[in-house]
């Protein structure tokens, strides 16, 4: 009985339980995406930033990034370095009683629901990639990257685990549409963005088509509610069933010779655009407004994938029996399509399918206090297009920084889903940002719910014979009289 519920709603259930045991590391990397020398940084936010760096060109090296958050369940007592530190000493709070634990236990716990549950998990790594200054208006750059994520939302209150695992026996049960879907894949990017500053109001816009690289894929859904009920023993009766699954299997038949395999392959872009209201003397700008769609697109997987579809309205009975142990999923997949159709390859409906990227819509807003103080505002709202695309936690934050040359540092304020409130911490030191967007999280917790971390390592400064040295940046050199000059200062920050 135990793969059956995994293959509907019980998947939902052991996924929350799983994250919770993971060391994930941000969100949205506030604090080395907003000022103007994040430079290639600033794309993953609004692409039309990138038209902001001061720098005629720059290489990055490596972003490390990463966010973990979720109602759903909680580690008791703790903080995100010493969950990293005795991550194989977490046990079930609820197993303690009986069980002598060690002294550095970690207690895991989970929540009542009283609201609809989610979790999210998100990583980047970012490998090589530059930026170049054309022609004074124009930036072109290359990004490439590595990334997972699982999301799910909604998850009804009957699958919080102190529920589910609770049922009684021969009573039947409800369990409401629900799903999660999870993907890893890689990216490479092109990237431009143009300045126009012929006016007082100046314009930039930018866009970063994407390759994807698709390597795993998965996806579960009820589509409608359904009646469960656990029997006397191991066997379970559902009243009705209409679910959809998909999976990638490259890995699945031999899990201990796990590879990274493209399995599949898609396009997205990310795009945005922005005004900047520069002050009457020219000494920089009063304000900026920036809109972008972050993440457009999906990957098609068609190599070694699998579509299921499992649909019934009649009572079907299950046990252990129907699902005998097995290490090769391909044959899980045909025992569940036996068990509640009578034919092994019954709900199989194709050998591919598509899932979709966490796309957003995102806002910021900068307004100068001092020449070298800014505060920003920035609300990202996500876009539900697919019932199986991934989807990316809402934020809105207001992230208040001091910017110079050679060293900046910012407060983020998040509000994460609309639920949890947390600050963070971010500085540039030169060349090296480090930040998170969950500062609380390396302090003791009483319920730990989640954490946040990033670093990036980039290269710049060593300036390209194009124009002025730093025109951008550096209101002393000057070749076009106070139109040019406008243009220099509006960037001291």
């Amino acid at each position: 009985m135990r793969y059956s519920f995994i293959l509907t709603t019980g998947a939902l259930s052991l996924l929350l339980t799983f994250v919770a045991f993971q060391q994930s590391f941000s969100q949205e990397q506030l604090g080395m995406r907003l000022e103007r020398y994040a430079g290639i940084y600033a794309a993953g936010i609004n692409p039309a930033f990138s038209a902001d760096n001061p720098n005629n060109w720059e290489i990055s090296l490596f972003t490390a990034e990463g966010f973990f958050e979720n109602n759903y369940a909680f580690v008791r007592n703790t903080s995100f370095p010493q969950l990293l530190k005795n991550s194989d000493q977490i046990v079930l709070a609820e197993d303690t009683p009986e069980t002598p634990r060690e002294s550095n236990s970690l207690l895991l716990d989970f929540f009542d629901a009283k609201r609809k549950m989610h979790g999210v998990i998100q990583t980047r790594v970012s490998g090589p990639g530059f930026s170049a200054r054309i022609a004074e208006n124009h930036v072109i750059g290359f990004t490439t990257a590595f990334r997972t994520q699982v999301s799910a939302y909604k998850i009804p209150p009957i699958l919080a685990y102190n529920t589910i695992s609770d049922l009684n026996r021969n009573e039947v049960y409800a369990i409401p549409s629900a799903g999660f879907s999870g993907m890893s894949w890689g990216e490479i990017g092109l990237h431009y963005s143009y300045r126009n500053d012929d006016a007082d109001l100046i314009t930039t816009w930018g866009v970063s088509p994407k390759l994807l690289l698709g390597f795993e894929g998965m996806y579960t859904r009820a589509r409608a509610s359904f009646d469960y009920s656990q029997q006397i023993g191991d066997t379970s009766v559902f009243g009705s069933g209409n679910w959809d699954y998909a999976l990638t299997l490259g890995n699945a038949a031999n899990p201990d010779d796990v590879k990274l395999r493209r399995q599949g392959m898609g396009v997205g872009f990310d795009a945005g655009i922005s005004w900047e209201g520069t002050s009457e003397t020219g000494s920089g700008f009063d304000w900026r407004f920036g809109v972008s769609i972050l993440d457009a697109g999906f990957i098609r997987f068609n190599k070694n994938a699998q579509q299921h579809h499992i649909e019934f309205d009649t009572i079907v009975t299950v046990s252990n029996a129907d699902f005998p142990s097995r290490d090769d999923v391909s044959l899980i997949l045909q025992d569940a399509s036996q068990a509640f159709l009578g034919d092994p390859s019954a709900s199989l409906q194709k050998e591919s399918f598509s899932i979709g990227l966490p796309t957003a819509l995102s806002l910021q807003y900068d307004v100068k206090l001092a020449p070298k103080v800014i505060v920003t505002g920035v609300l990202v709202q996500r876009i539900p297009f697919s019932k199986t695309q991934l989807k990316r936690p809402n934020t809105l934050a207001v992230v208040p920084r001091f910017v110079s040359e050679w060293f900046s540092a910012s407060l983020p304020v998040v509000l994460d889903d609309w639920q949890s409130l947390r600050m963070g911490a971010a500085v540039r030191l030169g060349w090296l940002y480090i930040g998170s967007d969950n500062l609380g999280s390396f302090f003791k917790q009483r319920q730990f719910t989640g954490s946040d971390f990033y670093v990036g390592l980039k290269v710049n400064g060593f300036y390209l014979n194009v124009g002025d040295k730093n025109k951008l940046g550096k209101e002393s050199r000057t070749r076009r009289g106070r139109q040019q000059m406008r243009k220099i200062k509006c960037y001291q920050f």
